[in-house]
């Protein structure tokens, strides 16, 4: 029981008067103290801003009628409060005051000697910088289509593992084996998306060893754990586009929900994950706004986030059915009325950028087809959402391939494009067909009006006029992720038609899978450690739990070895100017974001 200890190797040096001159409720996140003069050494693990577990040195964790538990819980959670300079604790569950001897109200002083709550390591060492360059524009790349909450997609219960726990590691990685199954057989979306046919068996073992995953080409596991993310902003993120999920059709697959397939429901639990993972790296920061972690609602607050070093998030939404705005029998499920009451009800959430469609046909639009095992499955979720297949026919430009969704963009489609641009809600051309994105380029040309590609040639093919009909709009795009020569092919090919900077599309948690290991590895590894682009920080390889990884033999195994997947690039062919376009996307993205908040 006492197995999520490990010893702290290093304190943050304060003498005892600091420790009471910067005392706040919020000022014990991950601090060793005695609350007395000769009290014991404790470890506070912030669960919330202003409440935390309190870890002896014996493994045994505070909780109320003074006693202790030995695992994490609400029994095991406490609340600061701060007054005068004098400290109270009292147990969040019960109301108890915490009593030390016959004191209730404490001056904590540094100590030393404890044991750390456990934690993901961020192997990294050095200051992150500021977003800015000399000459006053912003330095740092964007991942303008990554998922981080969706772990509550398809009902909630298809990718194991969450971003954090406010108990910890232990909880947000440690239960695989209930979610799919003592054997991973449960994990029906994982086995259909590999393989076309939903049985199948997976290691399920995650935190403490990792011997089942997170693994590079895992699809329903949870690889943004936010520790990971965290090291991946040192490496130098600094904007990132995370894109709420939910596709009804696939949550209606689902044998086993944690909640219903309602996409705006859903949608609006992954907002309300995101504000509380805000206020979880706030808590783990000192404070309020201490966090590295910024929710951002329109470009002048990116900006001044990226220039102070931090990671501007938008939200935005990759849905199958907006509004509940599906298609059946060829009739559509709503009017413009629903349309009007949906975008509202994004934009007080503080949704900034969507998808007009998904993986299936709606009321908008028609989605663009995609090939093997995936497309097999995305084509039966078209048929049981709509009643009907895919219609297709030839692809309305040379290179799209023999075959394309004939179906193009509808009135309501068309509506909708006119209300998003009226909002100056930033919208997303991907995953339409090849017919409805050419329509969507006529409506935004008329209206001079900028467009995103957030994870390009993903969801349909974009030809070399697309992409330089989107330039022309002031639009941005982003590159998928890949093994390092061809990301920076990528990158610099879609940099050359203009584009100020490209910026990466990960799809991390959107049933993508990560650059595997390098084919050339094992002759020409990457040397650890290594120094970001920047040259600020210093990263070492990566340590979860008792589990170590390393680019070279694992690939991108989770989000957090971005840096080692960057720090590849960089000595491949092409990898220099590469690096350039990406460090510049930040700026890119802003940019086409004013635009488009500046439209008339």
């Amino acid at each position: 029981m006492k197995r999520w200890l490990v010893p702290i190797t290093l304190f943050v040096a304060l003498t005892p008067h600091a420790a009471q001159a910067a005392l706040t409720r919020y000022s014990l996140a991950s601090r060793c103290v005695a609350l007395t003069p000769r009290g014991a050494p404790l470890y506070f693990k912030a669960t919330d801003l202003g409440r935390y577990m309190i870890g002896r040195r014996d493994g045994q964790l505070l909780a109320a009628g003074d006693s202790t538990v030995p695992a994490p819980g609400p029994d095991a959670e406490w609340v600061a409060h701060v007054a005068r300079g004098r400290l109270t604790l009292r147990s969040a569950q019960k109301g108890e005051t915490l009593r030390v001897g016959r004191a209730t109200r404490f001056r904590p002083r540094a100590a030393h000697g404890c044991r750390a709550y456990p934690e993901a390591q961020l192997d990294a060492h050095g200051r992150a910088f500021r977003g800015t360059r000399r000459g006053g524009g912003l330095f740092g790349y964007a991942d303008a289509h990554v998922h981080i909450p969706a772990s509550l997609r398809a009902g909630g219960l298809v990718i194991s593992g969450e971003n954090f726990d406010r108990f910890g590691i232990t909880q947000a990685l440690g239960h695989d084996a209930d979610v799919h199954g003592p054997n991973g057989s449960l994990d029906i979306t994982g086995n259909l998306l590999k393989t076309g046919v939903p049985a199948g068996t997976h290691d399920t073992n995650g935190w403490p060893t990792f011997t089942g995953w997170p693994r590079f080409d895992t699809y329903t596991h949870q690889q943004i754990y936010y520790r990971w993310l965290q090291r991946a902003w040192l490496g130098g993120m600094r904007l990132a586009v995370a894109q709420t999920v939910e596709d009804e059709p696939l949550c209606n697959l689902e044998p086993r929900r944690a909640h219903s397939c309602d996409e705006t429901d859903t949608i609006t639990l992954e907002v309300q994950e995101l504000r509380a993972m805000q206020r979880y790296v706030d808590a783990q920061s000192g404070g309020p706004g201490r966090g590295w972690f910024r929710l951002v609602y329109d470009p002048r607050q990116a900006r001044r986030v990226i220039q102070r070093g931090k990671l501007a998030v938008i939200i935005g939404v990759e849905a199958s059915d907006p509004f509940g705005c599906s298609e059946r029998a060829g009739l559509p499920q709503c009017d413009q009325a629903a349309i009007d009451r949906g975008l509202a009800r994004y934009q007080q959430l503080g949704i900034r950028t969507m998808f007009i469609a998904h993986w299936v046909d709606n009321a908008f639009a028609g989605a663009a087809l995609e090939g093997g095992a995936k497309g097999s499955f995305i084509g039966a979720m078209n048929i049981a959402q709509t009643g009907s297949p895919f219609l297709t026919g030839s692809c309305p430009e040379a290179g799209q391939g023999d075959q394309c969704n004939s179906r193009g963009l509808t009135d309501l489609g068309r509506y909708l494009v006119g209300k998003l641009i009226d909002d100056h809600m930033l919208i997303e051309a991907d995953h339409l067909s090849e017919r409805a994105r050419l329509e969507v380029f006529d409506i935004a040309a008329a209206r001079h009006y900028p467009l995103l590609s957030s994870h390009n040639n993903t969801g349909g093919f974009w030809t070399p006029d697309d992409l330089r009909r989107l330039h022309a709009l002031g639009g941005y795009v982003s590159a998928t992720p890949d093994q390092a020569a061809k990301l920076a092919a990528k990158i610099n090919d879609l940099h050359s038609y203009g584009f100020s900077g490209v910026g990466l599309g990960t799809d991390t948690g959107g049933f993508a899978a990560l650059p595997a290991p390098e084919a050339d590895a094992s002759t020409n590894p990457l040397r650890y450690p290594f120094r970001s682009y920047d040259g600020h920080v210093r990263f070492g390889r990566q340590r979860t739990g008792t589990r170590t990884f390393d680019i070279n033999s694992d690939g991108v195994a989770h989000y957090g070895l971005m840096p080692d997947l960057l720090a590849n690039v960089q000595r491949s062919g092409g990898g220099a100017a590469a690096m350039r376009a990406l460090f510049s996307s930040a700026q890119a993205y802003v940019n086409t974001w004013q635009r488009a908040d500046a439209a008339r």
